[in-house]
């Protein structure tokens, strides 16, 4: 039994193990964790997934609604994973929930997001809450979100990421689309036509009914869009929220009478932190993205271009399964000067495996990185993984804190 919260955590961060979805609700089943809670939504997609939750509990918290969240991975601590109205489970309720189900999660072999969700199911039930929204981790069908009994069912969008676990793009699709329901509603924010028809031919299959939500083109900055007869604009985000946010409109309008006078600023004035988010180093401009796949990177140079943003320099690193090449194929190729780098993580990428080439720098630790950026570049952007994005964040903040106090 744990006394101290971080201890807990290091406890379930330890956790490693791959059991099937069916294993994993007999657990929940024999903790009498309730799976069909009150007002679920699922959401999943290769990108997005955590914009599109914080943009749906935005507007439903306008309302006047209790919303629960869960999204993943964390960016600042573990307990950010399991919110409520936007506020993290306390310490102490994680420590209890830990505790009550140490023997259960030791006996059966729980890994760290089986013992999240059971932890997040288990909190939401206690709560009387008016809608609970829940993000997939990899994939869908198998994730073990999956044990949900959702209202509605979304998903993003479907591009190529997590291959070595999911699969070709074929693989990928009939995964994700694993989390429609009978005789549900499945709302999509995906455009390409053949995926739209796959996801098509699921909802009739299961007599569920499938909303698209229509394909919206922006050009300039800031970011304006409509959503029926709602103006919106966005500022200092990615150009791609637009897309997630008329996402969470549109399930948002399948659940409530949407009033414009809250809506609007719910929209514009909510926040993800790591998605554009924008730091200051030492008076040098630094925009932090967690793009992590080919489609979050182009989306992260179509917002760069514009915005037109100039005088840039990219630092970049990601984990080890991904295809780093064409990620740094992409960034050379729109211009950019990029450093290369590695942080502390077991599976982070191993800069041996990097070919010099052009305009890239690899450089051994992230501080050096963002050290020589500073020196030639006003405006430096940190991406190619969230747990990247995550140190450096708490390095830039922990600059900040140390500057302050020291003024």
């Amino acid at each position: 039994m744990f006394t101290d919260v971080h201890e807990a955590i290091a406890y379930i961060e330890s956790k490693r193990s791959k059991r099937s979805i069916d294993a994993f609700r007999d657990t929940l089943n024999k903790c009498h964790i309730l799976m069909k809670q009150k007002n679920m939504i699922h959401i999943a997609g290769t990108n997005g997934k955590g914009s599109t939750v914080n943009y749906l509990r935005s507007i439903l918290n306008a309302h006047g609604y209790k919303v629960g969240t869960f999204t993943s991975p964390y960016l600042i601590c573990h307990n950010d994973r399991i919110r409520v109205d936007d506020i993290p489970i306390s310490d102490e309720d994680l420590l209890k929930y830990v505790n009550q189900y140490y023997a259960i999660i030791e006996e059966d072999g729980l890994s760290m997001f089986e013992i999240d969700v059971l932890i997040m199911l288990a909190y939401f039930q206690s709560l009387d809450l008016d809608y609970r929204i829940i993000e997939t981790g990899i994939g869908g069908m198998n994730d073990k979100t999956n044990v949900i009994d959702p209202i509605v069912s979304a998903i993003t969008n479907i591009g190529l990421d997590h291959q070595k676990q999911l699969g070709d793009i074929y693989d990928i699709i009939n995964e994700k689309m694993g989390i429609i329901k009978p005789h549900q509603m499945f709302i999509t924010s995906e455009t390409k036509g053949t995926i739209l028809a796959r996801f098509q031919e699921q909802c009739d299959a299961m007599g569920a009914v499938m909303y698209v939500v229509p394909e919206y083109q922006v050009s300039r900055y800031p970011f304006h869009f409509r959503y029926r007869d709602m103006a919106f604009t966005l500022e200092n985000q990615g150009i791609y929220q637009v897309t997630n946010a008329r996402l969470a409109l549109t399930i948002a309008s399948k659940l409530i009478k949407l009033d414009p006078i809250v809506t609007q600023p719910a929209i514009e004035h909510a926040s993800w932190k790591g998605r554009y988010e924008t730091l200051d180093y030492q008076g040098v401009k630094v925009d932090i993205d967690g793009a992590h796949n080919m489609p979050g990177i182009k989306a992260l140079l179509q917002t760069l271009r514009v915005k037109k943003e100039e005088d840039v320099a990219i630092v970049f690193s990601c984990l080890n399964d991904r295809d780093v090449d064409e990620m740094l194929e992409a960034m050379l190729k729109a211009g950019y000067h990029v450093y290369i780098t590695t942080f502390q993580d077991e599976r982070a990428i191993d800069l041996s495996s990097i070919a010099p080439r052009p305009h890239l720098t690899i450089v051994n630790s992230f501080i050096e990185a963002m050290q020589t950026a500073y020196i030639k570049k006003q405006h430096i952007v940190v991406t190619g993984s969230l747990h990247f994005i995550s140190r450096v964040r708490k390095y830039l903040i922990d600059l900040q804190t140390q500057d302050t106090k020291n003024q």
